[in-house]
C-alpha cells in the first residue's frame, strides 16, 4: 500500500491514509497512521468518556458513521473509516481529537488555541469554542502576521524549562460569517464537514514552520456588557486559566499522564504572561480587538 510522509505539531508522520492538510516531507517518521481494525474496547481503561475510552498509552475513539480509531504509545493510530464515511470527516476528528490524544501520550501539552508569531516568540489565543480564536488569527493574518497553528497548539519545554510551540499545519477552519467579516466569500472555500457552515481556508503564504518561543497567551472570554477588557492573571487563578484550556482535558485522566500537564502548565506559569481579554457577544469588531493587542504588545516591547 503506497504511504505519505508528513510534518505537523512538530512530528515527522508516515500515514496509510492522504492527508492533503499536513505539508509532506522527507524525514525519517517517528509516527505511523495505518488502515485498520480497531479494537472494540479498552482492556481496562481507565476513563470512559462519550465516544472515546482512555488508559495509560491507549485511545480508542469511536465516531458513528465515520470512523473508528486507536492511538498508541504515541506512536501509532489506527484509523478504521466506516463504509461509504466521508474522508473529509475522518481526517476532521483524526486531526483533531485522535492528535490531540496521541500528543498527550508523547508527554507535550495541546493548548486548545491558535498560535502567531510576535517578533521572534509566539502568543497563543485561547478560548472555549465560539470564543473566536481562529477568527481573530485571521484578522491577524489580513494585517501580515504569520500563524504557527489553528486550533491545536503544541506546547514543549526545554531543558531550562522554557516552553515553545511547535507548528502546525498551513490550515484554519472558519465559519462562514467570520469569512465575510474578513472580506472572504465562504462559498470558494471548500466545507469542513458538508453539514455545516464553516469552511477550510488555506494560509500557506502566511505559514511560520519554525518552533518558536511562547512568550504569552490571550484567553478570550465572551460578556453581555459593552467595551474591551484586558486583565493579567496571577497566582492560581493564572493556572487554573491555563489548565481548563488544554486541548482535550478530558483526556488526560485516562492517559495518565497528569504530571506532564502539570509540568508544561508550571513552566508556561512561570514564564509567560497569561491575560484575559473579554468582548461583547455582540457589537464589536474583530479589528478594534486586534488593536488593543499590538497597543499592548508594542508598549512591553
Amino acid at each position: 500500500m503506497r504511504s505519505f510522509r508528513y510534518k505537523a505539531f512538530g512530528l515527522y508522520i508516515e500515514s496509510e491514509l492522504e492527508i492533503p492538510e499536513f505539508l509532506p516531507t522527507d524525514e525519517e517518521p517517528g509516527i505511523f497512521i495505518g488502515l485498520g481494525e480497531v479494537p472494540d474496547q479498552l482492556v481496562s481503561p481507565q476513563f470512559i468518556g462519550v465516544r472515546f475510552q482512555a488508559s495509560p498509552n491507549q485511545f480508542i475513539l469511536k465516531v458513528d458513521n465515520i470512523a473508528n480509531y486507536y492511538a498508541e504509545a504515541g506512536h501509532t493510530i489506527t484509523v478504521q473509516p466506516s463504509e461509504n464515511a466521508e474522508m473529509a470527516d475522518v481526517r476532521l476528528f483524526l486531526l483533531g481529537s485522535v492528535f490531540g490524544a496521541l500528543i498527550h501520550q508523547r508527554g507535550l501539552l495541546p493548548m486548545h488555541g491558535s498560535s502567531l508569531v510576535f517578533g521572534e516568540s509566539a502568543i497563543i489565543f485561547s478560548g472555549v469554542s465560539g470564543a473566536g480564536k481562529s477568527t481573530l488569527a485571521a484578522g491577524f493574518i489580513k494585517r501580515g502576521y504569520k500563524i504557527l497553528s489553528d486550533d491545536i497548539s503544541v506546547v514543549s519545554v526545554n531543558k531550562q524549562n522554557l516552553p515553545a510551540v511547535s507548528a502546525g499545519y498551513p490550515q484554519m477552519k472558519l465559519w462562514a460569517d467570520s469569512l465575510e467579516k474578513l472580506g472572504i466569500d465562504p462559498n470558494s472555500l471548500s466545507r469542513v464537514r458538508k453539514q455545516l457552515n464553516k469552511h477550510n481556508f488555506e494560509v500557506v503564504d502566511a505559514f511560520e514552520s519554525a518552533k518558536l518561543p511562547l512568550s504569552g497567551i490571550y484567553i478570550l472570554h465572551t460578556k453581555n456588557s459593552p467595551g474591551i477588557e484586558v486583565e493579567d492573571l496571577k497566582g492560581i487563578e493564572k493556572f487554573n486559566a491555563l489548565k481548563n484550556n488544554t486541548y482535550r482535558l478530558n483526556f488526560v485522566r485516562g492517559l495518565g499522564n497528569n504530571e506532564a500537564n502539570f509540568n508544561h502548565l508550571s513552566a508556561i506559569a512561570q514564564n509567560c504572561f497569561v491575560r484575559r481579554l473579554s468582548r461583547p457577544s455582540k457589537g464589536f469588531s474583530t479589528d478594534s480587538i486586534i488593536d488593543i493587542i499590538e497597543n499592548k504588545l508594542h508598549s512591553i516591547g
